[in-house]
């Protein structure tokens, strides 16, 4: 009886052992997938970057938001020759504006790598930006009278400046400058002589030769 009932035991217990690898298992599989989905809602977007030409010469680099490293800039010439390769750190602020106007003329790529920073390339250009045209002369008409005449068509706007020898006596804005002809008297002017400089928005700046 004894040996019955321990074989019915024994029974039982493998039946239980075959009912319970089963759920086992399952269970075993769903912890994996819970596991999986929390891993991928912690993993952190790839760091997006930007690349942005600046005007003739420049170029700026920055990411969207801190990388987890470094970012490697190298910027290649259009046979794929490396022309300059730098490091973006935390210290950085992950922003850098590069100056191409040191090298020859032309048409350059820009790539940007880094831990989990997102590949980015740009093809940019360095060319010498064109010098505002810009046509003045002075005539001296009679004592402290003067004629300026001024042509600058892609200008909206001129400032002409008047100097006594070395000091600023007067200063005017003059708009639509396409064709400027305007008489100027200068009161108790002092023997250093009179001088006319020209400035424009864009950035030419010059003193009127006298004729």
């Amino acid at each position: 009886m004894h040996q019955q009932t321990q074989g019915i035991a024994q029974g039982s217990s493998k039946c239980i052992e075959n009912l319970y690898k089963p759920t086992s298992m399952k269970k075993f599989f769903v912890l994996l997938l819970t596991a999986g989905i929390a891993g991928g809602a912690f993993a952190q977007e790839a760091t997006k970057v930007s690349i942005k030409q600046i005007g003739s010469s420049k170029v700026a680099v920055a990411s969207t938001s801190e990388a987890q490293g470094s970012m490697i800039v190298r910027i290649m010439d259009q046979d794929g020759d490396l022309i300059f390769r730098d490091r973006i750190a935390k210290r950085d602020g992950f922003k850098k504006v590069y100056d191409l106007s040191q090298i020859e003329e032309g048409q350059f790529d820009v790539e940007v790598s880094g831990q989990n920073v997102e590949f980015a390339t740009a093809n940019v250009s360095n060319f010498a930006e064109p010098k505002p045209v810009v046509y003045s002369r002075v005539s001296q008409l009679e004592d402290n009278t003067y004629r300026l005449l001024v042509s600058a068509p892609e200008e909206e706007e001129i400032k002409v400046l008047i100097y006594d020898g070395g000091k600023l006596i007067h200063t005017e804005m003059v708009l639509n400058p396409q064709g400027l002809h305007k008489i100027f008297k200068v009161e108790r002017a002092s023997e250093n002589g009179v001088s006319f400089k020209v400035e424009t928005a864009s950035g030419f700046e010059g003193y009127v030769s006298e004729k």
